[in-house]
């Protein structure tokens, strides 16, 4: 095993190093790419693809059938229905082929070194508990047992000019206690395409001097193992160009940060592995807690700007997806490393953070539509863009199918108890795996079980929230309102303030069920009237402190 080479900084002389926009319009390959080896399990992916459609088609025939006296209105809602029920099923194989998949620790190898550059893009965050944390790792990885060399680049982009000189000082404070230039920090002064731009001005000031960057978020927290196994990755299979880690939700302060640890912890496991599993080297990016091959990402991942005005023109917003789609059509592998698990980020505090973070990546993933006919792609990177964009165009086509359901009045009470079973498939498979992997201690069950049900009900309340707010959102965007980049909602919500935020919401619940108690409406649509009707109160206590879920017994 190779010794470690101390705590050594990057060479002092910027090496700059060209990224050129890629084209949309022809493919390209990396000269320097030397051929990526299939990693996906084949039984898995045509199961992943091939059972759901089944299903989707399975249920379409049989709903068209059941509604063959509605007209067109009854085959539009039967195809509809199918087109939803598919990806609904692939959760469910994907989470099944996860929990058969066995992943263990990757042991200590004696690789060649990289030198690895930690990228920590900053916009106004707490500078000194963010820079700090990322110095806690850059420190933890100054151990003996690898070769790789580590340096930290906060890299700002914070408006507010005493942020800024606050910024700067910490750094210098932390790098003083270090070999120098072993954390380094540059403030932009104009605020480029976001994120992607200052990762791009990092690579094009610096980047041939590195030959791989941890890209971070200012809420990541990540292991030193995790990290090492990132950077042998990519030392041992040379035609991967990015390793991402799977991400775990911290616990947070409120009840909303709390359930969604709880469900991205006991339900997310299974389905990361099975993702891992079938997509292989066709693999995507979440924007962080990823390692790049510095020259492989500049050569080929380069973001032009999209034709037209924004909101669907201008800066690709949800560029990670677009990104790992430009490596793969390139030449280059992009994995997901289900071992590399000691991965973390931040959840918004409350709903109405979530919103506005949705917002935000639903007016990305609506660019993405524009991307599925670049020359080039390889049909899996096709495919997560298109997830990526029903993701939220999902929400639409339930809004589509609670329209028809209503006006053919049939497709109710089946169609409902399909959906129910299909949402809560990967939920219980995701506990049984949960439960015999990591298990729960006896103290613990009773708590643990009550956790699980709160989330489910919560899930559950907040999914017609969620597609009203979808709609709202692609409306907006295609009607050309930019919902830009805007700051997560926090703090407590009063109950005034949360009634303000959902008034909508509220309105056309209580719509919904005067529909109901006049017979013009269906008694199936009460769960999405209950969901509605107590929105306000529902987001005003999931944003409240969440202390009690610990108390009681669960933890993260």
């Amino acid at each position: 095993m190779r010794p470690l080479r101390g705590f050594q900084a990057a060479p002092p002389t910027p090496e700059p190093l060209a990224m050129p926009d890629q084209p949309l319009d022809w493919t390209f390959r990396d000269p320097a790419a030397p051929g990526v080896r299939p990693r996906h399990n084949r039984l898995a992916r045509a199961a992943v693809m091939l059972i759901p459609l089944a299903v989707a088609t399975g249920f379409a025939r049989v709903s068209a059938l059941a509604l063959a006296d509605e007209g067109a209105e009854g085959l539009a809602l039967s195809l509809l229905s199918g087109l939803a029920v598919f990806f609904l099923a692939q959760s469910t194989v994907t989470a099944l082929i996860g929990a058969f998949r066995r992943v263990a620790p990757r042991p200590a190898s004696a690789v060649p070194g990289l030198r690895v550059a930690i990228l920590l893009p900053i916009y106004g965050e707490e500078a000194a508990e963010v820079i700090g944390r990322a110095a806690t790792l850059l420190d933890s990885l100054q151990r003996p047992g690898h070769a790789h060399r580590f340096t930290l680049h906060v890299l700002s982009d914070t408006r507010d000019p005493r942020k800024v000189l606050d910024e700067a000082a910490i750094a210098a404070k932390l790098g003083a206690g270090r070999p120098e230039g072993a954390i380094r920090y540059r403030h932009r002064a104009r605020n480029i395409d976001y994120k992607q731009g200052n990762i791009r001005d990092w690579m094009i000031r610096q980047g041939g001097a590195h030959d791989a960057a941890l890209i971070l978020d200012a809420d990541s927290l990540m292991g030193a193992d995790t990290v090492l196994a990132m950077a042998d990755a990519l030392v041992t299979d040379p035609g991967c160009g990015l390793v991402q880690s799977p991400v775990m939700v911290l616990p947070g302060e409120t009840v909303w940060q709390r359930l969604q640890s709880f469900a991205n912890r006991v339900y997310g496991g299974a389905l990361g592995r099975g993702y891992a599993t079938w997509t292989g080297s066709e693999g995507n990016f979440m924007g962080h807690n990823a390692m790049v091959r510095v020259k492989a990402f500049a050569a080929s991942a380069g973001l032009p700007h999209l034709s037209g005005p924004r909101p669907l023109g201008g800066v690709i917003l949800s560029h990670d997806f677009v990104e790992a789609a430009l490596l793969r059509r390139a030449g280059w592998g992009v994995r997901i490393l289900p071992e590399a698990a000691d991965s973390h980020e931040e959840a918004p505090e409350t709903l109405a953070g979530h919103i506005r973070r949705d917002a935000r990546w639903c007016q990305g993933n609506l660019q993405h539509v524009r991307l599925l006919t670049v020359p080039g792609l390889n049909w899996v990177s096709r495919f997560h863009l298109f997830s990526g964009a029903m993701a939220y165009l999902g929400s639409a086509l339930w809004l589509a199918i609670l329209v028809l359901g209503t006006i053919t009045g049939g497709g109710g009470p089946w169609l409902m108890v399909a959906v129910l079973a299909m949402l809560m498939a990967p939920r219980l498979i995701g506990l049984i795996d949960h439960l015999v992997r990591v298990g729960v201690p006896k103290g613990r069950r009773l708590a643990f079980a009550g956790t699980a049900v709160i989330e489910f009900v919560v899930a559950t309340l907040v999914a017609p929230v969620m597609l009203v707010q979808h709609v709202i959102i692609i409306a907006r965007a295609l009607g050309g309102v930019d919902n830009g980049w805007m700051p997560h909602e926090k703090g407590s919500l009063s109950f005034a303030r949360a009634l303000k935020l959902h008034a909508l919401e509220t309105g056309l619940g209580v719509a919904l069920l005067l529909g109901i108690e006049t017979g013009m409406l269906s008694l199936w649509l009460a769960p999405v009237v209950l969901g509605l009707i107590l929105s306000a109160p529902v987001a005003m206590l999931v944003g409240a402190r969440g202390h009690w879920l610990a108390e009681a017994g669960w933890r993260a």
